[in-house]
């Protein structure tokens, strides 16, 4: 009986600390570009944009597919490409700077094509000098 009471303490303890923990408004990693030169058209990519302005923001992307993704970006800038493995989770670098976009509307290119979801963010990277950060999640 002893034994189990420690047990249920010490459950009600780690979900005391669980609970607790702070909102993590800034937790993706930086994900540098890789300069491909021009960026030409690739045979299998999808294309994915949202449009609604959030001036300033950044683009955080979720790889949930399963493998390999690449992405390019139409708009805001149009050279170069970042890979993301699965389950990886960061936020778009270019030297070492995060890229933002000036109107906060967004264009991607990705190879394989995904099933995609954006949800904006108005907190998340605002302390690493982003208006808030859309989310593409890539699944």
């Amino acid at each position: 009986m002893k034994i189990a009471g420690f047990i249920a303490a010490g459950v009600a303890m780690a979900a005391v600390v669980v609970g607790a923990a702070p909102a993590q408004a800034d937790f993706t990693d930086p994900v540098e570009f890789t300069d491909s030169g021009e960026n030409v058209e690739d045979e299998g990519f999808g294309e994915y944009a949202v449009n609604r302005t959030e001036p300033g923001s950044c683009l955080v992307v979720q790889n949930h597919t399963g493998g390999r993704v690449t992405l390019r970006l139409n708009y805001p800038t149009s050279s170069g490409k970042w890979t993301f493995k699965h389950d990886q989770v960061g936020v778009l670098t270019r030297n070492g700077k995060l890229v933002t976009s000036p109107s906060g509307n967004w264009s991607v290119r990705t190879n394989p094509p995904i099933v995609y979801k954006w949800v904006y963010d108005g907190k998340m990277n605002s302390r690493r000098g982003c208006n808030g950060s859309w989310v593409l999640t890539m699944n």
